[in-house]
């Protein structure tokens, strides 16, 4: 007797259930650190005491403001910065699985649904994305729900979600055009494309004139993110040279996805999201969606060199590339995918649990390459160990005097040590000086290759000295970490709790 196979509304349950399974140990272990969930929740937090109508670029800098209006929503019903803003990470990156599925069974059918849906339940950098206070798992869930409602033919409900997509992240404005074009693809009559991009695009105006007013710049996030870019790939360029960098930026794309979506399944992927652009084959306007903003990004990085490509841009290209995978996989002699389906299967579980194994927990070059992208956001454990040393034993009245180096890492670890911002002098702040003059510090932390040595003339302030002084303040050492040294005030008893 042939057995029934499994019905849609039970494989999308289960890969629902390995969606949420897969992302416990994350959100359990998981430390902000890679895309600026951190200050995100800080910025949330101060504007949440006082919601408002944003200012522009001098309250929300280079961060989308429906994200940080979203974030600053959730800490006013759970005031838990720790927790609250992963937890709705979290149900955006199962809503995103979610309307992944029901957006593939529109098109390709259950099996393709399934597929997709299992990719992008076990992709690295969504299971990251999902579980920490970044913008990634809410910005692809608006855009899925975008293209959802636009194959159920409500224009109006997908043109405000695209809109919310482009207040979350920048990036999402880039799609505007691309849906336009599929509504007419699709025939849809031009009065009703016309209205679909108005109102996508109704809050850029007064976006753009918020930050005219607060900073004299109608396109100041944006040209902030642009200087950004290149700075970073003019660094780049110094490192790898003029055509390693640009050979770099011309296969980063297809080369993220395949570790994005893991190598066999992403390999599928890639072949089936081609084999559908070039025949035209069903779905293929969301193959184009996905890879249009890819080849732009490349060509500013291949061919400008003004843009240093990172995995998280990625993303929706990987997740709208997966519905194509089943596609590719089918084509195979029945003997063969069923060892290419173990294949993919074997990888799609061993990919994120190699990538947590070699980056949690661990200093070392392997570990800090397979960080951004692994399924557990973590730091260096230095960086952990100095957060976790803090919150043991600052005491209410102590204040920190906190280093900042290139790495950014000073702030993940000002962000997990549990001090109220007020108590802590950041050398990154542009108040450092006024706020150590109100407030001497008590305890500091130097980083590795901090530049509190070089920029505020600290005598002997290397994260190897034993004793440091600034400002006629000397202190002495209490712990000594990787990338991370702990002082306290060699004049100043533990503070009381």
């Amino acid at each position: 007797m042939v057995e029934a196979p499994m019905s849609q509304r039970r494989l999308l349950w289960l890969a629902l259930a390995l969606a949420a399974a897969a992302r416990v140990p994350a959100l359990v272990l998981g430390m902000e650190h890679y895309g600026d969930g951190a200050v995100r929740v800080e910025i949330a937090e101060r504007w949440a005491r006082a919601p408002h109508l944003w200012r522009g670029f001098s309250e929300a800098y280079q961060f989308g403001p429906l994200h940080l209006s979203l974030l600053g929503g959730v800490l006013d019903l759970w005031p838990d910065r720790l927790w609250a803003p992963r937890v709705f990470s979290l149900l955006c990156g199962i809503l995103g699985v979610w309307l992944l599925f029901r957006i593939t069974a529109r098109l390709l059918g259950r099996e393709a649904a399934f597929v997709a849906a299992l990719g992008l339940a076990l992709s690295p950098l969504h299971l990251q994305a999902s579980t920490t206070a970044a913008s990634e798992a809410p910005f692809l869930a608006l855009l899925l729900g975008a293209v959802d409602l636009l194959l159920s033919d409500r224009l109006a409900a997908s043109a405000v979600l695209l809109a919310a997509a482009g207040l979350v992240r920048y990036d999402g404005w880039l799609y505007v055009p691309l849906f336009a074009g599929w509504l007419l693809l699709r025939r849809v009559k031009l009065t009703r494309v016309a209205l679909f991009c108005a109102l996508a695009v109704l809050p850029v105006p007064l976006w753009l004139w918020q930050n005219a007013r607060s900073s004299g710049d109608w396109l100041a996030p944006i040209h902030y993110i642009d200087r950004d870019h290149r700075a970073l790939a003019t660094m780049a360029i110094g490192w790898f040279g003029q055509l390693r960098w640009r050979g770099y930026g011309l296969v980063y794309w297809p080369a993220a996805v395949l570790l994005l979506s893991t190598p066999v399944l992403g390999l599928f992927s890639l072949v089936g999201a081609a084999r559908a652009l070039w025949r035209r084959s069903a779905g293929w306007e969301l193959a184009a969606i996905a890879w249009i903003p890819a080849a732009y990004f490349t060509f500013r990085a291949a061919v400008l060199a003004d843009f240093r490509p990172l995995s998280r841009f990625v993303l929706v290209a990987a997740a709208l590339s997966l519905p194509f995978a089943w596609s590719a996989l089918a084509a195979l002699p029945s003997r063969l995918r069923t060892a290419a389906a173990g294949l993919a299967g074997l990888f799609l579980v061993g990919t994120p649990a190699a990538l947590a194994m070699a980056s949690y927990g661990r200093n070392g070059a392997l570990a800090e390459w397979a960080r951004p992208i692994s399924p557990i956001s973590t730091v260096p454990p230095g960086i952990a160990q100095a957060s976790r040393w803090l919150r043991v034993h600052a005491g209410r009245d102590d204040v920190l005097l906190l280093d900042s180096a290139w790495h950014y890492l000073d702030i993940p670890l000002a962000f997990a040590s549990g001090m109220p911002d007020e108590r802590i002098a950041r050398l990154r702040w542009p108040d450092f000086e006024d706020r150590l003059a109100r407030s001497p510090p008590t305890l500091a932390v130097l980083l590795y290759q901090g530049k509190l040595r070089w920029e505020h003339g600290a005598e002997g302030a290397s994260e190897e000295a034993d004793v440091f002084a600034v400002r006629n303040l000397r202190f002495c050492l209490a712990q000594r970490f990787v990338y991370a040294t702990v002082y306290r005030r060699c004049d100043a008893p533990s503070a009381a709790r």
